[in-house]
């Protein structure tokens, strides 16, 4: 296989029975019955794989998690070249991987993780349910990874849709369209960055059921019938049916939450009769109300939107210096307003 394709998924987690049993429900997987790295199997094909966290990332309390291989020609020229960008980190420097393969474990300037992968392909099952269908990384901005990864592995990232956020195909040089990214909402995705594998599955209503049932979690439902969910113990993961499907009751439909739909956005409206006292009555108080329905909800998600989104996680500094004016305007001129008229 060509250098830059993804070419294997694993999940690495605390407790190897329960994670076993949690994904012969959820996607009827069965297993080979080795405790040190367990094949699971689709249909009778190789899907995926589980096996014990590694010690030192058990010393990091990392949690569970599922990881993206990408296969390279050259692993010690790979590794060394992603040495070269800012923000990267080798959390496992390169070793072997069975008898005749070796891995690395990177994390790219967003932070999300993924094994660099030498040796022979690796043939996994590609379609059917509870198999890798689709790859997608969820960032807040793809400037974070757009260099990093058009060096390492020449990928172009192609704007596919605006809505419900910008979404990028990931093109290989050969043309291929290999997995996608997502500039999601940190209430979604959370402060950090990921890479994420969607599994196909027969019914998403059916499969978020036994994901439930065995005590894992529902985050979120995205666009294309996708939902975002984690399995007990903190791995998460994508899973995607074939129909469109309504968001079930008390979840949050993401696909249509950029717009405000039929009903009165509340925040929006305040601030303008904010601004709008403010100028007609000259009363400084509703500016100092007005910067404070700005800085609440920047504070909630950690982005700050003033001209343009400025994310925390990415941007701090600029971050901490929107919120801190906010602040610092909304209290000096409630001072102003209360010697005024002391």
């Amino acid at each position: 296989m060509a250098n830059g394709h993804f070419i294997w998924t694993d999940l690495s987690t605390y407790d190897m029975q329960a994670a076993k049993a949690d994904y012969e429900d959820i996607f009827n997987w069965s297993f080979d019955g080795n405790d040190a790295y367990d094949f699971a199997r689709a249909g009778g094909q190789e899907a995926a794989a589980i096996f014990p966290m590694p010690d030192p990332l058990a010393k990091m309390d990392m949690p569970s998690f599922w990881m993206s291989y990408v296969h390279v020609d050259d692993l010690d020229a790979r590794v060394e070249q992603a040495r070269q960008h800012d923000g990267v980190i080798i959390e496992v420097k390169p070793q072997a991987f069975g008898a005749d393969a070796r891995i690395a474990l990177v994390r790219d300037p967003s932070g999300a993780g993924f094994t660099l992968y030498e040796g022979p392909d690796i043939t996994a099952a590609a379609s059917g349910a509870g198999c890798v269908v689709a790859r997608f990384h969820h960032l807040p901005d793809i400037k974070l990874i757009e260099a990093f990864y058009g060096d390492m592995f020449g990928w172009r990232f192609v704007k596919s849709s605006e809505n419900p956020w910008p979404v990028y195909d990931i093109r290989h040089p050969d043309g291929a369209t290999i997995a996608r990214v997502e500039e999601v909402p940190v209430e979604i995705r959370g402060k950090f960055s990921y890479w994420m594998p969607c599994f196909q599955v027969r019914s998403v209503p059916e499969t978020l059921s036994q994901v439930v049932k065995r005590g894992g979690e529902h985050f979120a439902d995205l666009p294309d019938d996708r939902a975002l969910v984690a399995d007990r113990q903190g791995a998460h993961f994508l899973i995607q049916g074939s129909g469109k499907r309504q968001p079930e009751r008390g979840q949050r439909a993401f696909d249509a939450k950029t717009s405000s739909g039929p009903g009165l956005a509340w925040k929006a409206a305040l601030g303008l009769v904010c601004v709008w006292l403010a100028v007609l009555l000259e009363l400084q108080i509703f500016w100092a109300v007005l910067f404070l329905v700005w800085t609440w909800p920047a504070l909630k998600t950690g982005r700050a939107d003033f001209i343009e989104p400025v994310e925390r996680h990415n941007r701090p500094v600029l971050y901490w210096s929107i919120v801190g004016t906010w602040i610092g305007l909304s209290l000096w001129l409630m001072a102003f307003t209360l010697i005024g008229t002391g």
